[in-house]
């Protein structure tokens, strides 16, 4: 029964869904059905033996990239009840889509060929914490990063509450992400990558899915292009 459910290899998947169009929905599909068993208690920990770590060895071909936060209260591998090589996962406190996050997802959808990213934020984020109290004595690489983040949700006023603010800055996260990266953006639309926000309750485990990240469409002028 654990075989069966346990999380496809990527050929296996591209026979499943040959179009490139199709992959990205079900790729989410895998990682919902790996979350929902974890809900349930039902996690069948796919891909954790040491045969598969020497698989992966050589290489590695994961099915999904996330960009998380580092809070050690949101492993994502568990969560989504994966193993060895399946997530290509970057972690950095707050979720910011920095310049090394970037990059790295960009590495994993130009040369690995990941099709789907997740940005999953959560409730209780302790950077957004500390960009709502500017009072706080920080180093000055968090005094950075805290900046950034009290500048992004400065636009949404100044009265969000700390839940309001962490699904805000999720958003973000994600639309910045894909807006930073002219190779993200031209796979999102060409349909060959999705980026997805979710957002991760610390009270219940679940996750809810906030929705696709769509480029940004800018119209011609009316006077027409010079």
């Amino acid at each position: 029964m654990a075989e069966s459910s346990a999380p496809p290899e990527p050929n296996q998947l591209s026979d499943q869904d040959p179009s490139p169009l199709v992959r990205p929905a079900a790729v989410l599909r895998w990682l919902k059905e790996g979350h929902e068993r974890f809900l349930n208690g039902h996690s069948i920990h796919p891909h954790t033996t040491r045969e598969r770590m020497r698989a992966v060895v050589e290489g590695q071909h994961p099915l999904a990239a996330v960009l998380g936060c580092a809070d050690s209260r949101v492993p994502v591998e568990l969560l989504f009840d994966s193993g060895f090589g399946d997530l290509f996962v970057v972690r950095n406190a707050g979720t910011m889509s920095t310049t090394a996050a970037i990059a790295s997802l960009e590495y994993a959808v130009g040369h690995l060929d990941v099709s789907l990213v997740v940005v999953l934020g959560h409730e209780a984020c302790g950077a957004v914490s500390a960009a709502l109290n500017p009072q706080l004595l920080l180093t000055p690489s968090l005094s950075q990063l805290v900046g950034q983040l009290r500048m992004e949700l400065l636009q949404y006023g100044e009265h969000l509450s700390l839940e309001e603010s962490c699904q805000r800055h999720t958003l973000s996260a994600a639309a910045n992400l894909v807006h930073s990266s002219v190779l993200l953006t031209d796979r999102v639309r060409a349909g060959h990558l999705a980026v997805v926000a979710g957002y991760y309750d610390l009270h219940s485990s679940a996750i809810d899915w906030m929705g696709n990240v769509e480029p940004l469409r800018y119209q011609d002028p009316p006077w027409g292009a010079p």
